[in-house]
């Protein structure tokens, strides 16, 4: 059965930095965390920029804010499709992040080092050229 669904991504960023988020993926493999951007997926009814700012809210415990979609991307992955589309965010006071439960660490990252962090290649693929 052929499924499409919308996925948002949350790059936040300060001062030049870039707000990652360790998640939990599988705990039965030796590093059961991976290194990723803000994102979630846009349930029915919900407008992706209400679904953007809700991941913010979910993974971080605090606000954010919108500041412009920079990218879109599409991909397949098994019988499904998924559609998404990438902001730039901001967030007003890092020192009050809890993250949610299935999130072990954020750290803010220069552009440069995102490969030694995402191990996704279509993320870095996506942002190889991008203007953030």
């Amino acid at each position: 059965m052929e499924k499409i669904y919308i996925r948002v991504k949350g790059i936040i960023k300060k001062d030049g930095k870039y707000l990652l988020v360790k998640r939990w993926v599988d705990d039965r493999i030796p590093d059961p965390f991976l290194w990723e951007f803000v994102d979630a997926e846009v349930n029915f009814g919900e407008a992706p920029d209400e679904a953007v700012l809700r991941a913010i809210g979910e993974i971080l415990s605090i606000e954010g804010k919108i500041e412009r979609i920079v990218y879109t991307w599409s991909n397949m992955i098994g019988g499904s499709q998924c559609v998404g589309i990438a902001y730039i965010c901001s967030i007003e006071d890092e020192g009050n992040i809890v993250l949610g439960e299935e999130y072990g660490e954020w750290e803010w990252v220069e552009r440069e080092h995102f490969p030694d962090f995402i191990e996704n290649r279509y993320v870095l693929d996506d942002l190889k050229d991008m203007e953030l």
